[in-house]
C-alpha cells in the first residue's frame, strides 16, 4: 500500500512540479501537503523500523491517517471535512460558554456541599449495621470506634473537585452515586 502511495506522489510531483512550477505546483494545494507528509511518515518508518527509537514510534503511530488521503479523491466527503473544520471555532465558543456554566455551577455546589461527602468506612470494624446505625453519627464517634473519617472521591470541597464532580454528572456516568451521597450529606463532620 505504501508503494502505491509513493508512486502515486511521484506522479503527482512530475506532472505537476514539486513547488515552484506556478499554482499547479504539489505543495501548493493542502491536501496535497497532507499527501506528501503521510509518504514521507510511510518512508520514515519503512527505514528505521529495526530501530527502537520513541520519537520514531510517534511517526508510526501517524501512518493512522492514510484514510485522510481519499479525501482528495471525493468531493463531497472533502466539502463535509472542510465545513467540520470552519465550525471548529464556533465549536470553541460554545465549549467556553459551557465551561464557564459549569465553573459558576461548581463554585455554587462548593458553596452548599464543601466538607459534607465525608464518610466512617467501617469495613475494619466488628460492629453489626445495627450498631454501627446506633451508635455512628459524627467523626468523633467515627474516631473514637476506630473508623476511618475519609471523603469520597467525586467531592465539592475544592473547585476543581467540584468541577470534576459536575462533569462527571453531566456525562451520565456515575452520577448516582453523587446524587446519593448528595441526599447522605447532613452537615460537615456528621
Amino acid at each position: 500500500m505504501t508503494i502505491i502511495f509513493i508512486a502515486e506522489a511521484s506522479l503527482k510531483v512530475v506532472a505537476y512540479g514539486f513547488l515552484f512550477n506556478g499554482k499547479t505546483s504539489y505543495l501548493r494545494d493542502y491536501w496535497c501537503i497532507l499527501d506528501f507528509f503521510i509518504v514521507l511518515i510511510s518512508i520514515f518508518s519503512i527505514i528505521f523500523r529495526d530501530y527502537n527509537l520513541t520519537y520514531l514510534k510517534v511517526l508510526r503511530m501517524l501512518r493512522v491517517m492514510k484514510p485522510l488521503r481519499m479525501l482528495t479523491m471525493m468531493r463531497s466527503l472533502r466539502l463535509a471535512i472542510v465545513s467540520l473544520f470552519k465550525s471548529i471555532p464556533d465549536i470553541l465558543n460554545l465549549l467556553l460558554i459551557c465551561t464557564f456554566f459549569i465553573f459558576m455551577l461548581a463554585i455554587l455546589s462548593m458553596t452548599l456541599l464543601k466538607g459534607k461527602f465525608y464518610y466512617c468506612n467501617t469495613d475494619n470494624l466488628v460492629l453489626t449495621y445495627q450498631q454501627k446505625a446506633n451508635l455512628i453519627h459524627y467523626k468523633q464517634d467515627c474516631l473514637n470506634y476506630g473508623g476511618d473519617w475519609v471523603n469520597r472521591d467525586l467531592n465539592f470541597d475544592t473547585t476543581s473537585s467540584a468541577f470534576v464532580t459536575l462533569f462527571t454528572v453531566q456525562s451520565t456516568e456515575g452520577w448516582i452515586n453523587v446524587m446519593w451521597n448528595s441526599v447522605d450529606a447532613v452537615s460537615v463532620d456528621r
